[in-house]
């Protein structure tokens, strides 16, 4: 006699796990330690990779992917525009102090726009970016060096060489209103003082009169993937008729990848046979999993033959007694993968911050 009822198959699984709730119990607790140990590894991977980055990337200075160097208005508006281009940030340096109390970190009057200050770690934690005239915004530690306590409203005075494309240079000394500043990054490259973009044409409009070239725009920007930025922006220069190789040329629009982008390192960097090696270690780490999990199966099944004996000397089909296995494992696996991915995440996540690393807690 064929027993085809699915209700009725559904009803002997859930009697066959219950009668067996304490077997059953552990094979769930081995799944999810199972899951658990494997999240956590590769959690841990990923944390430490992230963390490594954000080290990076404040070394460099920020986090843009890359840069299109000394661009026109026009060039940068067709670049911002392109698909391939998620998101883009302007920024025009004016000047540099890199003497007297700015001698061993230089400093970096710039004009930043709101996505190319996010990605500097410019943004102001006390009061606002600059907005017009002789605002300014700059870190404490720049505070400090310039003798001025940070509060809004105060003034700062602060002494600058002006430098355009040509690397012609005279100092500029101007008194500004402090209008927003943010904690120092010791690993930062540069003390970034962002002034306004009024402030930035009306010197650049000085500097020009006395026969000085325009100062360089230079556009951060995000591309739409984090893998192969190099290839990405050299797409968009080709796509919109540029060059990226010369200084010279007019129609030539030069690109800079921040390196702080491991992945993007790492895809030209990797030889063949390193790759086969990782990802035979991946291969391995996902078999032994799986002989983990089949194993446990393996005995909770063994454990249960004499019932799948009697199941089938009153007539239950091969079919239906697969159908069993396969429901029962399915519970099991439901309750012991989730709870160990859960458990795995966040285990990893606390050993190993993202920003632990060397963000410093």
């Amino acid at each position: 006699m064929n027993v085809k009822n699915r209700k009725c198959i559904r009803k002997l699984s859930l009697k066959s796990l219950y009668a067996n709730r304490r077997r059953n119990l552990i094979a769930i607790f081995a799944i999810a330690l199972t899951t658990l140990l494997f999240t956590s590894m590769f959690t841990i991977v990923l944390s430490l990779n992230a963390s490594y980055e954000t080290y990076q990337f404040r070394q460099v200075g920020g986090y843009a992917h890359g840069t299109f160097k000394d661009v026109s208005p026009e060039q940068a508006e067709r670049i911002a525009a392109h698909p391939k281009v998620k998101a883009a940030g302007a920024r025009k340096v004016i000047g540099i102090t890199a003497e007297g109390v700015f001698a061993k970190i230089p400093a970096e009057i710039s004009y930043m726009d709101a996505n190319c200050t996010k990605w500097s770690y410019a943004t102001p934690t006390t009061g606002r970016m600059p907005e017009s005239g002789k605002e300014v915004a700059m870190d404490t530690a720049a505070l400090q060096l310039l003798g001025v306590t940070p509060e809004l409203g105060a003034e700062v005075t602060v002494s600058y060489s002006i430098t355009d494309k040509d690397q012609t240079a005279f100092t500029v000394t101007d008194t500004f209103t402090l209008v927003g500043y943010w904690d120092y990054d010791e690993l930062m490259p540069v003390h970034y003082i962002n002034i306004s973009r009024d402030y930035a044409d009306d010197i650049e409009a000085q500097a020009v009169k006395t026969g000085l070239q325009p100062f360089r725009t230079d556009l951060n920007v995000m591309m739409a993937s984090g893998t192969n930025i190099q290839g990405q922006m050299e797409q968009v220069d080709t796509d919109l008729g540029y060059t990226w190789d010369s200084y010279t040329d007019p129609n030539s629009v030069r690109i800079g990848v921040n390196w702080g982008y491991t992945s993007s390192q790492l895809e030209s960097q990797l030889d063949p046979e390193l790759m086969i090696a990782i990802a035979a270690f991946l291969l391995l780490v996902i078999f032994t999993g799986y002989l983990i999990i089949y194993n446990i199966f393996q005995i909770s099944v063994a454990g249960d033959i004499r019932f799948y004996g009697l199941l089938k000397t009153i007539g239950t089909t091969p079919r239906q007694l697969k159908r069993i296995i396969r429901q029962q494992a399915l519970l099991l696996c439901l309750i012991g993968i989730p709870a160990g991915l859960l458990l795995g995440y966040g285990i990893g996540a606390v050993l190993v911050p993202v920003d632990f690393f060397f963000w410093g807690g």
